[in-house]
């Protein structure tokens, strides 16, 4: 059990230190963050083989070419928000409001906050609002839940997601760093959100949003899945009353039912939200 539970924190806790270390340090961004996130993921997918939640869930289930494409290209828009906010911060400051006297690594963990709460608010949105549904049903429609599709977002729906976090921290005024720092880390914490490995939070469990609660978010009915919108903190949905009832091993049954035209290709989803809905 011991070990179980320390899976989270060696890896997410680890990798955030050394991500905000070599930002603090004037290191820079390049190369060690984006190797500190391809070393994370090698660990998680040698984990899910040595200690999976689920043996079923490790077979290619005919998505990992989708799950690959959207990993790609998903990294792709958050590397190249980070260029984007790194020349716009070279224009305009901001408003000055940022707390620069703090430590780094206490703005960096607000910068993380800022950065969730956005995510959490679309996230919730997009379970209401009909057409961010449509691009984030993309992400529900998984068979199985492993460190890959954790990315299985929509192009349209990623910028969405970050651009609450990323215009509040323009505006205030927060170092690129911080930013960096953030999206950093949230890329490592979804490695575990969605990770096929048997691990738990323990204690933990009512502060971050790991697999063993997320998976619940996964399952195959609309209305079972409406809760558990934190994508680093749980917080926010024990706060605002979105945090789902069950407990436990969440059933291995996953996907999503309710949107049964939704296609299998990358490119048939990234067309498929603008395609007339059939009723």
């Amino acid at each position: 059990m011991l070990l179980r539970c320390a899976v989270y924190p060696a890896l997410v806790f680890t990798a955030s230190a050394v991500v905000i270390l070599v930002q603090n340090t004037g290191v820079g961004y390049w190369p060690v963050v984006p190797l500190t996130l391809v070393l994370a993921a090698l660990i998680v997918a040698g984990l899910e083989r040595a200690v999976p939640f689920a043996r079923a869930w490790n077979a290619d289930a005919d998505d990992m070419r989708t799950d690959v494409a959207h990993l790609i290209g998903n990294v792709a828009v958050s590397q190249l928000s980070l260029v984007g906010y790194a020349a716009t911060r070279s224009i305009w400051d901001g408003t000055g409001l940022w707390p620069t006297a703090w430590p780094f690594w206490t703005q960096a963990i607000l910068g993380l906050a800022i950065v969730d709460a956005g995510l959490y608010t679309v996230h919730r949105a997009s379970h209401g609002v009909g057409w961010l549904w449509r691009l984030h049903a993309i992400h529900h429609s998984a068979r199985r839940v492993y460190w890959m599709n954790g990315q299985r977002r929509h192009l349209v729906h990623e910028l969405l997601e970050g651009a609450p976090g990323l215009f509040l921290l323009f505006v205030l005024g927060a170092p690129v760093a911080v930013y960096a720092s953030a999206i950093a880390i949230v890329t490592v914490h979804l490695l575990l959100q969605h990770a096929n490995i048997e691990y738990r939070l323990g204690p933990l469990v009512r502060v971050f949003a790991g697999a063993e609660t997320h998976r619940w978010h996964h399952q195959r009915k609309w209305e079972d899945v409406q809760g558990n919108y934190g994508a680093v903190f749980a917080v926010w949905d024990h706060a605002f009353g979105t945090a789902l009832p069950q407990h436990g091993d969440a059933p291995l049954d996953v996907g999503m039912d309710d949107e049964p035209d939704l296609p299998s290709s990358y490119t048939g989803q990234l067309a498929w939200p603008f395609k007339a809905r059939r009723d």
